[in-house]
């Protein structure tokens, strides 16, 4: 009889957690929803919403002021902005759980560095806007994030994968990195702000050539990580109790590395380097949802889009008619709520 009703028990809290989680996740599109018209509305202009709605879904509005501006700039800021947030705090997750270690983020592969080195060099030889025009930048960006994670992912490998190997050599990489930029900041002092600028991060040149490739890369991204979320639920346990649950570690770690790599490298060429989100937006979400990758995943996604697009909007009306770099916005919303929450952690044992 006891048996019986430890099993009905059981079934009633796992109806009641399935029927939490429908809500959260109905809450959370709802928060997406708004942070996409916020983002849309807000701005050195202010475009009601009201405006926004009948230029969207109608198309004899398209040739007025407020239509160029929503169309041709902002949304394809807002797009930009759900893609990445999603990204890096899907990301996050995923390093966290494979690490075993929540400090871990999307940038500790040395994507960042990688990144920001691959900008100061075309800075340093004073060729902005030469070979490719406007995007000799981002290209550069790119490669200097995707050399830098190969280089990392290379020698790791001479270790077996073992994700704490990977951890450490990202750190060193992102270290060695960042002191041959302070010497290129020496080097290119007169346009040291560029620099400065992608360090911060931004979306104001985001258009709709970069949307084009962020919204095929980043969505395959997210989905390549989503379907590994049995295998990082078997790491929670451990990497011994993983492996005798048939994971294989080495190639899980391999896997991870490349899939967030892209996926990240893609974001900072995009937008520059911005802090917090794959860091803090796992722990939030931990809070809510638990450790259950199969939800903590989504869930992530979904506050890290909302959270991102929020920043970016918030950045455009702190010092209107200029824009805070979005980097500053993430940094002083993310660093004390960080802070707050390893206090609370600390407490709660």
């Amino acid at each position: 009889m006891n048996l019986y009703y430890n099993e009905l028990n059981s079934l009633k809290h796992y109806y009641k957690k399935i029927k939490l989680t429908k809500f959260i996740f109905l809450i959370l599109i709802v928060l997406v929803v708004f942070s996409f018209f916020l983002g849309l509305s807000v701005g050195v202009v202010d475009i009601p919403l009201s405006i926004v709605i009948k230029i969207l879904f109608n198309s004899s509005y398209s040739e007025s002021m407020h239509a160029k501006i929503l169309l041709d700039i902002r949304l394809p800021r807002v797009i930009a902005t759900l893609f990445i947030g999603a990204a890096l705090a899907t990301s996050g997750v995923s390093l966290q759980t494979l690490f075993r270690n929540q400090l871990a983020e999307p940038y500790i592969l040395g994507v960042a560095s990688g990144a920001l080195l691959g900008v100061s060099i075309i800075v340093a030889l004073g060729v902005t806007q030469q070979p490719f025009g406007l995007y000799t930048m981002s290209l550069m960006a790119f490669l200097g994030a995707f050399l830098t994670t190969l280089l990392v992912y290379t020698i790791s490998k001479a270790f077996g994968l073992k994700p704490v190997s990977v951890l450490l050599i990202g750190l060193a990489f992102s270290f060695l990195s960042s002191s041959i930029v302070t010497f290129l900041q020496y080097l290119a002092l007169k346009d040291v702000h560029v620099i400065f600028s992608w360090m911060m991060g931004s979306f104001s040149a985001i258009n709709w050539n970069h949307i084009q490739i962020i919204a095929i890369i980043i969505p395959l991204g997210l989905l390549l990580l989503f379907i590994k979320v049995k295998d990082l639920n078997a790491m929670l346990l451990g990497e011994e109790y993983a492996k005798q649950l048939g994971v294989n570690i080495k190639n899980l770690t391999q896997y991870l590395i490349i899939v967030v790599a892209i996926v990240t490298s893609v974001s900072v060429a995009s937008a520059g380097i911005i802090g917090f989100v794959g860091l803090v937006i796992p722990h939030i979400a931990r809070l809510i949802i638990g450790y259950d990758n199969k939800f903590l995943m989504p869930i992530s996604a979904l506050i890290g889009a909302s959270f991102l697009a929020l920043s970016d909007a918030l950045s455009r009306v702190i010092i209107r008619p200029s824009e805070l770099p979005i980097g500053v916005v993430t940094s002083m919303v993310g660093a004390p709520l960080f802070i707050y929450l390893l206090l609370k952690k600390g407490r709660s044992g």
